[in-house]
């Protein structure tokens, strides 16, 4: 009987020892590959120096601090409404789960970095057919057998010229865009609830008004009837004081309708079916506060604490990323397969040395004739870029012009307040002197009447333009930015991006010093890559046959 002696098991040593080699030196290629395309620089955008004087009173140039502006009001209904809206709007929740999805693209180009490995296994029971076979034999029809596989394959891109890095560099930008969005919807949903609490506020105050002068036109009214009966006045005086009366009634129910659409807007702000809020906000409160400091900062701190420009610059910053993704196409790519498998037709023997099977090897494609169309790509790539330049720079210059609007209104809402507030205390001086000089048969009912007229007009533009100064501070903050934590005043988060795979902009030489290789960067101030300033012929060299 022969004995068969064990295999040795250094045959599994030394093919695992070249798969590790072959990794090894993948990676080592692929840290050592460059990055073709733009890096993202700022591209820059004009603003003033200092907002136009004169500021409003009680606005200065000192560091914004306009996060938590509701809390300057001194109001706590506002404030646990704003709380409620940050929590439990829908829109901010579509918002939140748009940067979930950003996150969870950015961890498929990630991905991209390291191999895809599949694990396989098979097993199958084959028969050949007698009367036709591959050998072209007749009567060979060899006896039926199983065959039973396991193993793995892998595939690994070398991202020499960088196509994968910039993908991430991509998707790590729209994880910014979308957070930054969120920030920007949370600022005017946040505004959008100060604005219509104030508006409710200044309804109340209106109908108060309004119900106050009805009961002195109603007296008016009683007073007329009472001369009518005594003979002293004729029946056109009392069908005056019932034409004023039920006039200024009459307006009673349109500011009621306004504020209860104000209440329904903030019931579905705040995540609600719209309700009935006059149990939350009644009118025996006191009016907020004024703020007594507000600090704007200065035009340039726009750029960091708008989500709107942030997001703006993040745009560019991905679509920078997304020029390097197309001009690597130019390139060759280069990619490591392997598959290791175990592959036996006898089951007792499938695991052991000798029915071990392997390959492994370098592959490369190259566009070698697309007829332009990586070229039309890059070029596209480009154009949207400059396209996003532009759109960045306008919404800088935008911003600056919300907060100018916002400082005129407030300024000239505080002067038009105080001369209404003082008209409306001679329009109801005037009211009661004339009601008694009526009283006394001094003048005609037509001028008690038209004092009245006037004083409930006057009163009316009182309450409205002490409410424009509120709308005008919310309209400030939300201008400036305000309602949102900036992330750098917080700790880092655990869960972020490593920092080693954040590849940072490269500022731009202050001095105008900018001698940047082609392809590494985007000339600042310019709305054009640096390689498209010239002939599309001085690009890297193309494949062989590229149109």
């Amino acid at each position: 009987m022969i004995v068969r002696k064990p295999k040795s098991t250094s045959k599994t040593a030394v093919v695992i020892g070249k798969l590790v080699i072959s990794a090894v030196a993948t990676v080592a290629i692929g840290l050592s590959g460059c990055l073709v395309g733009p890096d993202h620089i700022d591209p820059g955008a004009p603003f003033q120096c200092e907002w136009i004087p004169p500021l409003p009173p009680g606005v200065s140039q000192s560091p914004n601090d306009s996060i938590a502006w509701w809390t300057k009001f001194n109001d706590p209904v506002l404030t646990s409404m704003i709380v409620r809206t940050a929590q439990q709007n829908l829109t901010l929740g579509q918002a939140a789960e748009r940067i979930a999805e950003a996150r969870a693209l950015r961890g498929i180009a990630r991905g991209g970095l390291f191999p895809d490995i599949d694990g396989i296994a098979s097993y199958t029971r084959r028969k050949t057919s007698g009367s036709g076979n591959s050998f072209g034999l007749a009567n060979f029809n060899p006896p039926p057998f199983n065959f039973w596989s396991a193993g793995f394959d892998a595939t690994w891109e070398i991202d020499i010229f960088g196509g994968v890095r910039r993908r991430l560099q991509a998707a790590d930008a729209d994880v910014d865009v979308a957070i930054e969005d969120h920030n920007d919807l949370l600022v005017s949903l946040q505004g959008e609830v100060g604005a219509n609490y104030i508006q409710v506020r200044t309804l109340q105050r209106r109908i108060e008004f309004v119900e106050r002068n009805i009961e002195l036109q109603r007296q008016s009214l009683k007073i007329t009837e009472d001369r009518f009966a005594a003979g002293t006045v004729s029946q056109l005086d009392v069908e005056q004081a019932k034409s004023n009366l039920y006039s200024t009634e009459a307006g009673l129910p349109l500011l009621r309708q306004e504020m209860e659409l104000a209440y329904h807007r903030l019931s579905v702000l705040m995540g609600e079916p719209p309700s009935d809020l006059s149990k939350q906000i009644t009118p025996q409160q006191q009016f907020p506060m004024l703020p007594q400091d507000i600090a704007v900062g200065l035009p340039i701190e726009l750029i960091r604490q708008r989500p709107d420009i942030r997001s703006a610059e993040r745009q560019l910053a991905a679509q920078a990323a997304r020029i390097g993704v197309a001009v690597s196409e130019l390139y060759p790519r280069f990619t490591i397969t392997g598959t290791f498998t175990v592959d036996s037709t006898k089951f007792n023997r499938w695991f052991t040395t000798e029915s071990i099977a392997y390959a492994s090897g370098p592959a490369m494609r190259w566009r070698l004739l697309d007829f332009g169309r990586v070229r039309s790509d890059i070029e596209a790539q480009r154009a949207r870029w400059r396209g996003l330049v532009y759109y960045y720079q306008n919404e800088v210059i935008t911003a600056a012009q919300e907060v100018e609007d916002a400082l005129s209104q407030y300024r000239y809402s505080i002067e038009r307040a105080r001369s209404l507030r003082e008209a409306a205390l001679a329009a109801r001086a005037a009211a009661e002197i004339s009601e008694e000089q009526y009283k006394g048969g001094i003048i005609p009912f037509q001028t008690l009447l038209d004092a009245q007229r006037f004083q409930a007009e006057l009163d009316d533009q009182a309450a409205a333009a002490e409410g424009d100064i509120y709308l005008a501070v919310v309209s400030l903050y939300k201008a400036l930015g305000g309602g949102w934590i900036d992330p750098f005043a917080v700790a880092p988060d655990p869960t972020a991006v490593p920092a080693g795979e954040i590849i940072e902009p490269t500022p731009a030489d202050p001095n105008g010093n900018n001698d940047i290789p082609l392809d590494d960067n985007l000339i600042p101030n310019i709305p054009v890559p640096k390689d498209a300033l010239q002939p599309a012929d001085a690009l890297p060299p193309p494949a062989a046959g590229d149109n």
